[in-house]
C-alpha cells in the first residue's frame, strides 16, 4: 500500500559533501537541514549517506517496492539510478534509520512558500509500528521551529486509509480535497489536503 503519495516536491536539489560523509539533499531554498539528528524512540530522523545507495539498491529488488511505491525507485533499481534518485527524485530528504543505520524510511520535505509538504514511506517489515506517526510528528514540529514556516501539508489519496489514520493520529487535520499533478508522470489524482499549523500560523 502506497504510504503517502509526492506530489509537487522539488526533483532538482544537489547532493553535497566529501565521499564518505553525510549526503545533505536540501535544494536552494530558506529551508536548511537539521544541525543534527532529530529524535525518534528506536530510531533516528538522519541526511541520507552513502549506505543509503546500497539500500536503494537491495530495496528495489523487493516486490514490495514496486507494488507499494514507498520508495520512488524503479524495480530493480541498479546503484546508478540509485544515486540519480537520491539526487533528483526525492528532493530533500531524511532517512528514518534503524539503530544500526539501515535506512528503514524517508520523510521528503518539499517547501511550498510558507508551508513545507511532507511524503514519507516505511520498509515493509517495519509498518503497523507507529513508526511512520512519530516520524511525521518529529519532522512536523522540526519544520514549524524554523523560520518562516508556518504549517506542514500532506496531500493523501482518498482511498489510502492507512495513510489517513497515520495523519490523524500525528495531528494533521483534514482540510479539503485538492487536484494535485505527479511531475514525473503528468497524471492528476484528487487528494486529500491535510495540514498542521504552527502557534502562530493562519
Amino acid at each position: 500500500m502506497q504510504r503517502c503519495r509526492p506530489t509537487t516536491l522539488a526533483v532538482d536539489a544537489l547532493l553535497v559533501g566529501c565521499p564518505g560523509t553525510v549526503l545533505s539533499v536540501f535544494g536552494p531554498s530558506s529551508l536548511r537541514p537539521p544541525a543534527g539528528p532529530l529524535p525518534l524512540e528506536g530510531f533516528v530522523l538522519r541526511l541520507p549517506d552513502e549506505r543509503d545507495v546500497d539500500a536503494l539498491v537491495r530495496f528495489g529488488d523487493d516486490p514490495d517496492t514496486a507494488e507499494s511505491q514507498w520508495l520512488p525507485i524503479p524495480s530493480p533499481c541498479p546503484r546508478a539510478e540509485a544515486k540519480r534518485r537520491l539526487r533528483s527524485a526525492f528532493g530533500s530528504m531524511l532517512v528514518i534509520a534503524d539503530a544500526a543505520g539501515d535506512l528503514a524510511g524517508v520523510v521528503s520535505l518539499g517547501p511550498r512558500g510558507a508551508a513545507v509538504e511532507l511524503a514519507y514511506g516505511v520498509a515493509p517489515q517495519l509498518r503497523n509500528r507507529g513508526i511512520a506517526t512519530a516520524a511525521l510528528g518529529s519532522v512536523s514540529g522540526w519544520c514549524l521551529e524554523q523560520p518562516g514556516v508556518e504549517r506542514v501539508e500532506l496531500r493523501i489519496a482518498p482511498a489510502n486509509l492507512a495513510s489517513r489514520r497515520v495523519a490523524a493520529k500525528a495531528g494533521f487535520e483534514c482540510l479539503s480535497v485538492e487536484r494535485t499533478r505527479v511531475p514525473a508522470t503528468g497524471e492528476e489524482h484528487d487528494d486529500l489536503l491535510y495540514v498542521i499549523r504552527g502557534t502562530a500560523g493562519p
